[in-house]
């Protein structure tokens, strides 16, 4: 049983890591059986096909981006504070494993509805993080705030791995901090969070 489940494992790493370079569509079982060192045999014993293997991989991507953002919050007071610094967790793993970005981000919107509809659950499980405690005038504020502010995020972080180049998700953080921030706490209180002179947001 563990030599079958290390072997599901290195399928699916194998899936992140070729998916996230190749792309989806690109992909095929062949490409993920050389990369993961299996047969068609062992790998049809775990998955349907790539689509199922697919999910899998990309499940297990978003299960390391949660973990790298909750890691990244831990010990942070403030929910300014925890939301920076969870933003910047997700935000090194990103741009230090661009297949698994690639898997988690890009690759899903084009891997049909199953995929697409995962995603919306990830933003659902990030934006739950921004809700830990209570975000700044969370009284005056719609009650998917949060998941709004966690899908803009996304949505930038879709373009710029989309870009070509590739942006620099690094160099990035500063506008993703602001979209983050500005649903909460306004645009001219963003603007000056991240380093923007206030009077370029408006009130």
């Amino acid at each position: 049983m563990e030599q079958s489940q290390t072997r599901r494992d290195a399928i699916v790493e194998a899936m992140i890591r070729v998916a996230g370079s190749k792309g989806y569509l690109a992909t095929s079982v062949a490409d993920v059986l050389t990369e993961a060192s299996v047969s068609r045999t062992t790998f049809y014993k775990h998955f349907d096909d790539k689509h199922e293997c697919f999910l899998a991989a990309h499940d297990l991507a978003i299960e390391r981006l949660l973990a790298a953002t909750m890691a990244a919050c831990e010990g942070r007071r403030g929910w300014g504070k925890r939301a920076r610094a969870g933003l910047t967790g997700a935000v090194e793993l990103l741009a230090d494993d661009a297949p698994l970005g690639r898997t988690a981000i890009v690759e899903a919107t084009v891997a049909g509805t199953a995929a697409r509809e995962r995603q919306m659950i990830a933003i659902g499980c990030f934006a739950q993080l921004l809700e830990v405690e209570p975000p700044p005038v969370r009284s005056a504020l719609p009650a998917n705030t949060a998941l709004m502010a966690v899908g803009a995020v996304a949505g930038l972080i879709l373009d710029g791995l989309q870009a070509e180049p590739a942006v620099d998700l690094s160099r990035l953080l500063p506008e993703l901090e602001f979209a983050l921030l500005v649903p909460f706490i306004g645009p001219r209180a963003a603007a000056e969070a991240y380093g923007a002179p206030a009077s370029s947001a408006s009130a």
